[in-house]
């Protein structure tokens, strides 16, 4: 093993050394890091003496906090710089790593212990924060087997280690299936329609691979903007069918582990005494159970289904009259919206880049949280990141508090993980002498980079995205839990895209639009004309893209309900049967979606895809306090902190959620703000 000294992923420093970061690093690290949890469990589970909070939960919340910050680091390693050398050696370490959180949180003497202290009289004189805590860590135990007898809790212990190997294969797979296609072009005219940004981006990918001509990937900023411009509807079709196909077969096949992972979460549930997957994770939720959450969805459902009607009906005349498209495919339903969208508002999204640049959205961010939570960011020179690109920032707030720091990786690469996210590497928390830890995060996204050195200037659905990922981490930095363990991480997930989500409603205000829309050669603000045009179009799109997303949800639900798989039934069948109803048409549904539905098959989705629309109830509901009260106002940005931010899990969020309106949330704002009047 190495030094613990000389391993980077060891170190308690606020900032770490990633680019120092080897293979054999991350393979030592978490062989260590679990030796010293192990010895620190031994301790904890053989001793005499009277139980106490203090001498059993304290010191099991630290060595859970030192392994798991030592594995965080690894797997964030993954996620932004996934090389071969660095994924085997990840993939010889998780086992090590889940095992022993398996065994840890199956311990039948850790649960004896805990339950001493429960039934002891010193419990009695916890605070409230301190008794959900021990209350919380007991659930969790049963939930992870610790009442189980000894064969029942190695086979739950089996279960949950082969589940992380699968999610990890899963998402490599994926990745590397989306790496491996690549659309080259030679023909200048096949470019038609395309933006020119877009069109510079795939010849420099095309240099980059050593040939001339235009090089396209399924990667989002070359993949998207294709399927939504492209004038040739082959290419569109071409495009399609192999991002469709990601996974779906061939050498990063996908389809054996779909099925082994739903068989081993139906077999953990079963023998941790729930009915079904979805059962034993709702249990945890804000919802309750999956009876809850799927009439909630079908209630959303309902109340969007005549918007969508009118929506795809309008987009099938219009692709008939105006595209000469008699049969509407699903490689045409993206670029027919451009065009509809085009002509009905005069509006093309390609005229908001120049006003989005990424550095000016940056500020505009920060603004906000300075103006609605009194925090102030600083870019700190960080040579060791794990990259160039990526930025490192210091964050105190009001009372010039040091609260935490952050890096920002914002562009793609080859070996890094598509889409977006926010990451907690280190959750702060009190210290002995009555001071803080600071908080430690990343956010993370794959936007369009700038050409030559420029900026990179953003679509609107970036910047959406920015301000979302951006939102997960002020929940970070402004949580205040003296317990670390019930902190942003522990949140109810229905509830955590509360923050996030909220945040996104800033975009479409003129107000703060005026703040950082601003040209990126002359300054000159984002023109009126143009802000109308993007705020008439908001609506556009949304009933389409809220079926979609109440599709994935009621998928997510019925793969972990409906679906037995230990019977002969096709899992991908039981998805085309179960989307269709969602789509324009039967062949509207991809065949190979379960194949690249990371969120649920390899992230932490499984059976809480609905969170997304939940928390949407939630945000938008949220918003109308600040839309009435002052979009900017200090007074409801330190009520929104206070009750809600700075509390984390110290308190249910249904509880936190009225705390800070006052009231139960209210489904018509959503429909209000996504959908528009009554249809």
């Amino acid at each position: 093993m190495l030094e613990t000294e000389a391993n980077p992923l060891r170190s308690r420093d606020e900032r770490i050394a990633f680019a120092r970061v080897t293979p054999e690093h991350v393979l030592s690290a978490i062989e260590t890091s679990v030796a010293e949890a192990g010895e620190a469990l031994d301790a904890i589970v053989t001793r005499r003496d009277a139980r106490t909070y203090a001498n059993t939960v304290e010191p099991l919340d630290a060595l859970n906090e030192m392994v798991s910050r030592v594995y965080g680091y690894a797997r964030h390693l993954t996620n932004v710089r996934s090389t071969p050398e660095l994924r085997q050696a990840f993939g010889r370490a998780e086992p090590l790593y889940k095992a022993f959180r398996a065994r840890l949180r199956s311990h039948p003497g850790v649960y004896d212990a805990l339950r001493e202290v429960a039934a002891g009289p010193a419990s009695e004189r916890l605070d409230p924060l301190r008794a959900r805590h021990l209350a919380k860590l007991l659930r969790e135990y049963r939930r992870s087997g610790a009442a189980l007898a000894e064969a029942e809790r190695e086979r739950a212990t089996a279960l949950r280690v082969e589940l992380a190997q699968l999610a990890t294969r899963f998402g490599e797979n994926l990745l590397d299936a989306t790496q491996a296609y690549h659309l080259d072009l030679d023909d200048e005219q096949a470019l038609d329609g395309l933006p020119p940004g877009s069109v510079v981006r795939a010849r420099e990918a095309a240099r980059n691979a050593g040939r001339e001509g235009w090089r396209f990937t399924l990667q989002a900023p070359s993949y998207l903007p294709f399927i939504r411009h492209s004038r040739r509807r082959d290419l569109r079709e071409e495009l399609w069918r192999a991002y469709d196909a990601r996974a779906h077969g061939g050498p990063f096949d996908n389809r054996p582990l779909v099925g082994r992972i739903l068989g081993a979460r139906r077999e953990l549930a079963r023998l941790l005494g729930y009915p079904d997957y979805a059962a034993f994770v709702l249990e945890e939720r804000m919802v309750g159970e999956a009876g809850r959450a799927r009439a909630f969805l079908r209630t959303l459902e309902a109340r969007t289904r005549p918007y969508y009607e009118r929506e795809t009906a309008e987009l099938r005349a219009f692709a008939r009259s105006e595209l000469g498209l008699e049969s509407l495919e699903p490689w045409d339903v993206r670029f027919a919206f451009e065009r509809l969208r085009a002509q009905r508002f005069d509006f093309d999204e390609d005229a908001l880049r120049p006003y989005l640049p990424l550095p000016q959205v940056e500020q505009g961010m920060f603004q906000l949280a300075g103006d609605l939570f009194g925090l102030r960011f600083t870019r700190v020179d960080a040579p060791e990141r794990w990259h160039a690109d990526v930025a490192c920032f210091v964050v105190h707030d009001e009372h010039d508090t040091h609260v935490g720091s952050f890096y920002a990786d914002w562009y793609p690469r080859s070996d890094k993980r598509d889409g977006a996210w926010q990451q907690e590497l280190v959750d702060g928390g009190p210290r002995q002498d009555g001071g803080f830890d600071p908080h430690v995060g990343v956010v993370c996204g794959n936007v369009t980079p700038g050409e030559g050195g420029a900026p990179a200037l953003l679509d609107f659905a970036e910047v959406q995205t920015l301000f979302h990922e951006f939102g997960h981490l002020l929940h970070q930095l402004l949580t205040r839990v003296e317990v670390r363990a019930r902190g942003q991480g522990a949140v109810a997930w229905d509830f955590i895209e509360l923050p996030s989500q909220l945040l996104e409603n800033w975009t479409y205000e003129p107000a703060a639009l005026a703040r950082f829309a601003r040209h990126v050669d002359t300054g000159e603000p984002m023109p009126q004309a143009l802000v109308d045009k993007l705020l008439r179009a908001r609506h556009f799109m949304q009933p389409w893209a809220q079926m979609r997303q109440l599709s994935f949800a009621e998928l997510d639900l019925a793969i972990h309900v409906d679906f037995d798989p230990d019977s002969q039934d096709d899992p991908f069948r039981f998805a085309q049967a179960l989307m269709e109803p969602f789509e324009m048409a039967a062949n509207f549904v991809p065949q190979g979606f379960l194949s690249s539905y990371s969120h649920i098959m390899s992230g932490s989705y499984a059976a809480g895809y609905y969170a997304y629309k939940w928390s949407e109830v939630l945000d938008a509901d949220a918003f109308t306090r600040f839309r009435d009260e002052g979009l900017f106002d200090r007074g409801v940005g330190r009520a929104f902190a206070e009750t809600i931010l700075a509390r984390g899990d110290a308190a249910d969020a249904a509880e936190l959620f009225v705390d800070f309106m006052g009231r139960e949330p209210h489904l018509d704002a959503l429909i209000e703000r996504n959908l528009g009047p009554s249809c």
